[in-house]
């Protein structure tokens, strides 16, 4: 009898899940859209599995899984092959089921469909929020420990950043934690201030920093760091798109009260909601002010480990690293150099709260190598004060 691994599961449900999120993965040409870095990484054992299902000596499991490469976003098609994988005759899919926890154990990006995910659930437009009341403001800075930049840039003709931005908004004005510790500034970069009139009710503070050509994510973080009013003790960098619960600034600030603590990533993994799912979340969260969306209603793919999208900071930390590397252009590659140098001066946690990255199509000048090859890391040695609105004026 064989001996029961001690590092594999043992459960064929595991196993048949993998299988069929591979298949997904694989197939679905928004998993590509989600990071074409991760996935193009990832393609080896995808495609392994992907071969293997297609040409399964099991005729149902082999038909499910050719249904499902040609249509991946059927959650009935989903929830079919696996099933069917996990009833088949064990030699038959062996092969699969092997191939499948490589692709897990490899792959940096995964999939998510919860059972109640409706594909064909109303959309929620820029205009639908705008009718969303603001929510408090905040009366002064001074109280404030908290300081949370956004970077933004909108320069889509759908507006789906700018939604996404007022989701994240809203949500930031439902908190749990007193309003008067933490503020939010938005730093819109661009040729010209195009949205200024929509982001200046809900934010506390809106910074314009003018830039033509390629999105500076760095730069626009550190003008938003140096220019806001205040004295934080704790800063934290929020992409546009992510949709956080009511939760989250009292979790996140109290998670500084321990000891040796200088700086932390709120998530292990980010679950980028396709647009049906994004919607969802939205009306949840927002418009029916729900304290966080659910889970069972997501279907998206997830990227194990990116950096980057929510970090938290303490003030000091961040002075002295020189913030972020103002060098890079375009997006990809400025999160990873930051976390490493901020993991090399004080000590960074990771925490495995839900990330929630809202739909948007892909964005102009988005690195496909990750943005890990021109600039050397760890290289950022500023002579020059950080976050100057002049900088590319």
């Amino acid at each position: 009898m064989r001996a029961v691994s001690i590092v594999k599961p043992a459960g064929r449900d595991v196993l048949a899940t993998a299988a069929a999120d591979s298949i997904v993965v694989g197939s679905d040409a928004r998993a590509r859209g989600s990071s074409a870095y991760f996935w193009d990484r990832g393609r080896p054992w995808t495609s392994a599995v992907i071969k293997a299902v297609t040409q399964c000596e099991d005729p149902v499991v082999r038909s499910l899984g050719r249904e499902l490469t040609e249509d991946p976003a059927d959650p009935a098609r989903y929830f079919a092959l696996r099933s069917a994988l996990i009833s088949a005759d064990a030699a038959a899919v062996a092969e699969i089921c092997e191939l499948a926890w490589q692709a897990e154990c490899n792959s940096r990006l995964g999939y998510q469909l919860g059972p109640c995910y409706d594909p064909a659930g109303p959309g929620i437009h820029v205009d639908e929020l705008r009718d969303v009341p603001p929510g408090t403001p905040l009366s002064s800075p001074d109280e404030a420990e908290v300081l949370i930049v956004i970077p933004f840039q909108d320069r889509g003709a759908g507006q789906h950043r700018l939604r996404n931005l007022l989701a994240c908004l809203l949500a930031l004005r439902d908190q749990s934690s007193p309003r008067e510790r933490y503020q939010v500034t938005v730093v819109e970069t661009d040729a010209e201030a195009r949205w200024s009139d929509v982001i200046r009710p809900r934010a506390d503070h809106y910074l314009f920093a003018a830039k033509p050509g390629p999105f500076n994510k760095s730069w626009t973080v550190n003008v938003g760091v140096t220019h806001t009013p205040g004295r934080p003790e704790v800063i934290c960098i929020l992409d546009a798109d992510v949709l956080v619960d009511r939760q989250f600034v009292e979790r996140n600030a109290a998670r500084f009260r321990r000891p040796g603590t200088g700086g932390h990533l709120t998530y292990r993994n980010m679950l980028s909601l396709d647009e049906p799912a994004t919607s969802h979340a939205i009306r949840e969260r927002v418009s029916r002010r729900k304290p966080c969306a659910d889970p069972d209603h997501y279907r998206g793919f997830m990227l194990r480990r990116p950096p980057g999208c929510c970090v938290w900071v303490r003030s000091a930390a961040f002075e002295r690293i020189g913030g972020m590397d103002e060098r890079y252009e375009g997006w990809g590659g400025e999160d990873y150099d930051f976390l490493h140098r901020l993991d090399l001066d004080t000590p960074l946690d990771n925490y495995d709260d839900w990330l929630l990255h809202m739909h948007h199509p892909p964005s102009a000048f988005i690195r496909e190598d990750g943005g890990l090859a021109d600039i050397p890391p760890l290289s950022w040695r500023p002579t020059e004060p950080i976050g100057r609105t002049d900088r590319f004026a």
